[in-house]
C-alpha cells in the first residue's frame, strides 16, 4: 500500500472513529438524562401513593403547575417511567453496538499504522 492511500485510509478511519466517539458522548448524556427522568418520576410516583385518592394535585408543565386528580398525574407519571425505562434499554443496545464499532475501528487503524509498506 503506498504512503498516500496508507494516509488516506488512516484518515478516513480515524474521521469515522471520531464521529462514532462524539455519538457515544451525545448517548451517555441523553442516558444520564432518562436517568434523572426516571428517578424523579419514580420519587414522585412513590410520594403520591401514599396520599388519599380524592386529594387534588400539582403537575408541572414547563414553568408552570396545574391542579389536576391524583389519578391523572399518577397516570401521567407512570407513562413518563415507561418512556424513560424504554429509552434506557434502546440507548445500551446502541451504545454496546457503538463501543463494538469503535473497538473494531480501533483495530483497523492500530493495524494500518503496524503495516510496512
Amino acid at each position: 500500500m503506498a504512503d498516500d492511500d496508507k494516509i488516506k485510509a488512516i484518515r478516513e478511519l480515524k474521521s469515522r472513529f471520531d464521529h462514532n466517539n462524539s455519538a457515544l458522548k451525545q448517548m451517555e448524556s441523553q442516558r444520564r438524562q432518562n436517568e434523572v427522568t426516571l428517578r424523579r418520576a419514580a420519587f414522585t410516583a412513590a410520594q403520591l401513593d401514599g396520599l388519599p385518592s380524592d386529594t387534588p394535585c400539582y403537575r408541572g408543565v414547563g414553568r408552570a403547575y396545574f391542579l389536576q386528580p391524583k389519578e391523572s398525574v399518577m397516570t401521567y407519571l407512570e407513562t413518563g417511567i415507561k418512556s424513560c425505562d424504554t429509552d434506557l434499554k434502546r440507548l445500551t443496545s446502541s451504545r454496546d453496538a457503538l463501543v463494538k464499532s469503535q473497538e473494531e475501528l480501533r483495530k483497523e487503524i492500530t493495524e494500518l499504522i503496524s503495516v510496512r509498506s
